[in-house]
């Protein structure tokens, strides 16, 4: 249970989110000189010709990838912006509208959705991984067929995953407690709406990962951006036209079909030679790709189980206006993991790179340092997350939504664990500890799920939000943390001193500012409340650059950013 998934298969105009424990691609212990291929050695006939044209590329291959990644980067971030933007806007308008009652009602069924992924089986990102490799070999017959193949074993899931739904519509939906005769058919049509959207969106996955493995991410995400704005122009029409659920899901779920052209036609655009046919099933490479997605999809089930049944459980013992209340600590808990995750998700690559050439020194020195800025980059969006979090929500959604805050500051904690310690769980995934990374997720769903169980009968919303953060904290802190430790061969006393000391040095000033601004200028309005916000994490950031770094790493870090932007004679003097 918890602040939400940290990880899922990849679908359509979703990237692998490569934050702490779902990677993208895998990790090929090599001895040196072997050639080992995540698609199998290359055909002798084509190797020559396959190395060849890797060499005559490779140049523009690193200078595209560069750009790729910046502007890639840059795209998700403007997505999350939008996302963020609309979410603060939509949710009141649309909760004022629907009603708690009706709200909390839609996000229950959501939530039984969410263990759909399951029948990902995790081959959303191994899926990805082996096109990637087939298409650096320059073996355009491989990616054709690998993506044939998960176009049918997709389909099946899809007819598979369409089926359960209908069965869960019959079965479970009347059963349900708490649920009103009126309550029980509008979700059990709300539930086949959104069943068909997931029974189509598995085959679409395909040309995700496609776009995906050509590295051609912003594409993806702007027609995610365009999605997200129109599916939010036709959620405010359906509701200013007082229409309920029965007609706003179906009309969402129209939006999201016919985004699935769109991400079919960017697949094209960024692969030209992509060919989908029947007749180029392969089983072998069904095989390997299913040897390395069993441990995602180990660590896919922990997470459904662990993060996704905080409203089942309060839906069954506190009903939907619980649900609704809850939603609104966990959405902010989700706003503060995406703003810092990003940085997460770029380090996977290069601790696979060190890991197969077994670097311990860039590995130790990746630890340390992407450790250090998670942890300060996550803590300085924590202060300003705590620090408003009462203005924010009642500006936001009203006083009858104050309950949700002790389960948003528990969240917050629980947040501030999983982005800090997602280099550790790269460099877990990055050196072949993917059974531990399993386990330990393993672990961490059921104690979340007993003690949400416990605690919910206690403390009602707070103790659900309780039940995740104690689980999170122990397990990452307790398990990952030494695990990592000894993997790159770093004292934990060493990690925890070098990782935290600047972020908590730069906290004292940041604190301080979000105290005077909530004491001498109280926040009237929703945008005066971002606006201290903003301003109090600006202070940590420059304190955090400037006296926090130690000053070679200062100028390290600030190379790094030259070579990607050029920074101006009055940033580059401050920092």
């Amino acid at each position: 249970m918890g602040p939400g998934p940290r990880g899922r298969a990849v679908r359509p105009g979703e990237p692998p989110g490569l934050v702490c424990r779902l990677p993208a691609r895998s990790v090929e212990r090599r001895r040196p000189g072997s050639r080992a291929s995540s698609c199998g050695a290359a055909r002798p006939r084509h190797a020559h010709r396959a190395r060849a044209g890797a060499e005559m590329t490779r140049p523009a291959t690193q200078r595209s990838a560069a750009s790729n990644l910046l502007t890639g980067t840059a795209a998700k971030y403007a997505l999350l912006v939008i996302n963020i933007a609309i979410g603060v806007w939509m949710m009141p308008f649309t909760v004022g509208h629907l009603g708690k009652s009706d709200y909390g009602l839609w996000m229950l069924v959501v939530s039984m959705t969410y263990y759909f992924q399951l029948l990902d089986l995790g081959y959303g990102n191994g899926l990805v991984r082996q096109i990637a490799a087939a298409d650096s070999a320059g073996d355009e017959q491989a990616v054709n067929q690998v993506a044939s193949t998960f176009v049918v074993i997709y389909a099946a899931i899809g007819a598979l995953a369409l089926g359960l739904v209908g069965l869960l519509a019959v079965t479970l939906i009347p059963r349900f407690p708490n649920l009103t005769p009126s309550q029980v058919a509008t979700a059990q049509w709300v539930l086949l709406v959104m069943g068909v959207r997931i029974a189509v969106g598995f085959p679409m996955t395909v040309f995700g990962a496609v776009t995906t493995a050509r590295q051609r991410f912003a594409l993806n995400t702007s027609i995610a951006i365009v999605v997200s704005l129109v599916s939010a122009g036709v959620t405010y029409l359906v509701l200013s036209g007082n229409h309920g659920l029965r007609v706003l899901v179906p009309a969402t779920t129209a939006v999201s079909l016919l985004s699935y052209v769109a991400y079919a036609r960017a697949a094209r655009l960024a692969f030209p030679g992509l060919r989908l046919s029947r007749s180029l099933f392969s089983r072998r490479h069904l095989r390997e790709v299913t040897s390395f997605s069993v441990y995602l999809f180990l660590i896919d089930i922990a997470v459904q189980l662990g993060f996704n049944l905080d409203n089942v459980v309060l839906g069954a013992y506190l009903g939907t206006s619980a649900v609704a209340v809850y939603a609104v600590a966990s959405r902010l808990a989700d706003y503060q993991r995406q703003l810092c995750n990003q940085f997460n998700g770029l380090l996977f690559p290069v601790v696979v790179g060190f890991g197969a050439r077994a670097d311990l020194p860039r590995l130790r020195a990746t630890l340390l340092d992407g450790t250090r800025l998670a942890f300060g980059l996550v803590l300085g969006v924590t202060i300003s997350l705590v620090a408003f979090a009462e203005p924010l929500v009642l500006f936001w959604m009203g006083a009858d939504f104050r309950e949700s805050l002790p389960a948003l500051y528990a969240l917050a904690v629980a947040g501030l664990v999983l982005v800090a310690q997602g280099p550790l769980g790269n460099i877990l995934l990055g050196t072949g500890r993917h059974r531990l990374v399993a386990a330990a997720a393993l672990s961490e769903a059921l104690i979340n799920v007993a003690l949400s169980l416990v605690f919910v009968r206690w403390w009602g919303v707070t103790g659900v939000a309780v039940g995740t953060a104690i689980p999170v904290v122990a397990v990452n802190l307790l398990v990952l943390l030494p695990a990592a430790c000894r993997v790159v061969q770093v004292p934990v006393g060493e990690l925890l001193r070098t990782a935290t000391a600047p972020g908590l040095l730069s906290a004292v000033p940041a604190v301080a500012a979000a105290l005077a601004f909530r004491r001498y200028m109280p926040p009237s309005s929703l945008i005066e409340v971002v606006l201290e916000g903003a301003l109090s994490g600006l202070v940590f950031v420059l304190f955090f650059a400037r006296f926090g770094l130690p000053r070679g790493d200062r100028a390290r870090y600030l190379g790094y950013l030259r070579r990607l932007v050029p920074v101006g004679g009055a940033g580059a003097a401050f920092l």
